[in-house]
């Protein structure tokens, strides 16, 4: 079984080599051209493999939108609900596929922090199951492309390519430079369980304990920056680094006095978030939490008028469980606004708030059907929590 699946027109192959090697590179099992039995028909061995995958990436082109195979196969991946749309041409995915959030890839040349590719990475955590291995911010190196490519028409004898050697020493290639890199690195810090408190539903702190206990909710690709923080460095400030040795690059930097997000881990380097979005580490000496974390309660609320959302409907941001979020997006809104966009997202599945603002708010809207105590968000709705979270504890 592998992990990803690409369906992709013959066209585009060269552009698509670079998709596979990023995903691969990423961590995951890619099948994207492959040597065909002679006796299996390209029908059966397609179905078989999106059948097989845990993830399919479908890339839309002008000429793949054309392709009666590729519309074939999207339509698979979609009935087996694990369908990942990216376009890499000014190209509307054709219909129904329209009517499905897909991935902009169109100015993407392997950088690991762009926007599209941060959807399609998202995406492959939610329905691999796992987070994908932290990737460098240079383009990525061209994967070896097929030759011959597969033709994208069923043949009564497919013949021989030359394929299989080139792409075993690709991925060979891969595997040791995926090793070298893990066996660098310092020991994993302990996982956080994300759930909803008795307040606006923050994200807990809770590390895990001697005794093995599961969380309470599901870990997910996303990280939950719970604790509010602030340096405490005699220099004034702190810098933010790729990685966790003094030697790494400086991706930013924390002033005194500026808040941050970050959450109780293990070893000397922890992971942090400022309010713009930067992520990186922080050695833990530096950091000072802030009493009482980000935890809110009861009356954490500030005062003022509740936010009546977009055409009265109560939702500040409507597509806030679809859509990865950027700063950009929020960098207007108050702590009001922000505290009811981040709650939106626990309330459109039913989460009964205990805080009595909170739920004579969403109770006015009928779409709001509280029925549970805990939820399980999607690792896009679990991103966008963190960043609302982080841009909540700069404003206060």
């Amino acid at each position: 079984m592998v992990d990803v699946f690409i369906s992709y027109s013959r066209e585009n192959k060269a552009r698509v080599a670079d998709i596979a090697a990023a995903v691969a590179a990423a961590g995951y099992d890619v099948w994207w051209d492959a040597e065909l039995p002679p006796h299996r028909s390209y029908g059966d061995v397609i179905t078989e493999k999106i059948g097989n995958a845990k993830a399919a990436i479908v890339v839309w082109s002008q000429a793949s939108a054309q392709s009666e195979w590729v519309r074939a196969e999207a339509d698979v991946a979609r009935n087996q609900k694990k369908l990942v749309q990216t376009a890499i041409d000014d190209v509307m995915p054709p219909l129904p596929f329209n009517q499905i959030q897909f991935a902009d890839l169109r100015d993407w040349r392997g950088e690991a922090d762009h926007g599209g590719w941060r959807k399609v990475l998202m995406s492959l955590e939610d329905l691999c199951g796992r987070e994908a291995v932290t990737a460098s911010t240079a383009p990525v190196a061209r994967a070896p492309s097929p030759s011959p490519p597969v033709d994208r028409q069923p043949s009564p004898a497919p013949q021989k390519s030359s394929f299989l050697p080139w792409a075993l020493l690709g991925l060979a290639a891969i595997a040791v430079a995926l090793l070298t890199w893990k066996l660098m690195q310092p020991a994993p810090a302990a996982p956080i369980a994300e759930q909803a408190d008795k307040g606006v539903v923050s994200d807990t702190a809770k590390a895990q304990g001697s005794s093995g206990d599961a969380p309470a909710v599901e870990n997910g690709p996303a990280e939950a920056f719970t604790l509010a923080a602030v340096i405490d460095d005699p220099d004034g400030f702190t810098n933010i680094r790729a990685g966790q040795s003094t030697q790494s690059a400086i991706v930013g930097k924390v002033l005194e006095g500026e808040k941050f997000l970050t959450y109780r881990q293990s070893g000397p380097w922890w992971r942090v978030r400022k309010a713009d979005g930067t992520a990186g580490y922080m050695f833990r000496k530096y950091i000072r939490l802030v009493e009482g974390g980000t935890t809110d309660n009861s009356t954490s609320l500030p005062d003022g008028p509740m936010p009546t959302g977009i055409g009265g409907s109560g939702v500040v941001i409507p597509d806030s469980s679809e859509r990865l979020l950027a700063p950009a997006d929020i960098a207007n809104f108050g702590l009001l606004e922000l505290r009811v966009a981040r709650n939106e997202i626990f309330a459109r599945h039913g989460f009964r708030f205990k805080d009595a603002r909170l739920r004579a708010h969403f109770s006015q809207f009928d779409w709001y059907r509280p029925s549970t105590d805990t939820v399980q968000l999607s690792a896009v709705e679990k991103a966008n929590v963190a960043l609302l979270k982080s841009a909540e504890a700069a404003v206060q």
